[in-house]
């Protein structure tokens, strides 16, 4: 997977063709999932607007992951932040568990703890499992408490002074 990233490192193309200057490119999220339609630039324009080469990324791993790399740190990475501690994953199974370890490397894939309500059972991991959303709320900005009426007579004295400027 040929990876482009804007300046903020937070939008991603991947490049589908390549002929000359000329390039096909498509937006990706960080999971790899395809955005959009794919369209025809320039890869000098993209260049000049900002856009610089990847080769790191969670798109990239994810993608190396699912075609069987096992050893392969790009791979450790993308699943270390996509798939972090106490986040619930649903397997192909149907099987809904929260992640209690990070995915630990063994030459023959990725073998990640998961807990339930009987325990922690271990398991190896595929590219099918779902991430849940997040149970977690997340913080209400916050609001203070109401005014006094010192704090309001306060206010007003300086409105009627200020005379609605």
């Amino acid at each position: 997977m040929k990876l482009l990233a804007d300046i903020t490192g937070e939008k991603f193309l991947e490049v589908i063709e390549t002929s000359g200057d000329s390039v096909i490119v498509q937006f990706v999220s960080n999971e790899g999932r395809r955005k959009g339609k794919p369209f025809k630039d320039s890869i000098s324009g993209l260049f000049l607007t900002g856009w610089t080469k990847r080769t790191t990324s969670t798109a990239i791993g994810l993608e190396l992951f699912k075609q069987g790399k096992t050893e392969d740190p790009r791979v450790s990475f993308a699943l270390h932040q996509l798939y972090p501690l106490g986040r619930k994953v649903k397997l192909p199974t149907g099987y809904i568990a929260t992640i209690a370890s990070y995915a630990n490397t063994h030459n023959d894939g990725y073998y990640i703890y998961l807990r339930d309500e009987y325990g922690l059972k271990r398991f190896k991991m595929t590219p099918e499992w779902e991430l849940l959303p997040s149970e977690e709320l997340l913080a209400l900005p916050y609001y203070p408490a109401p005014k006094t009426q010192k704090e309001i007579d306060n206010i007003n004295d300086f409105d009627k002074w200020a005379a609605g400027f």
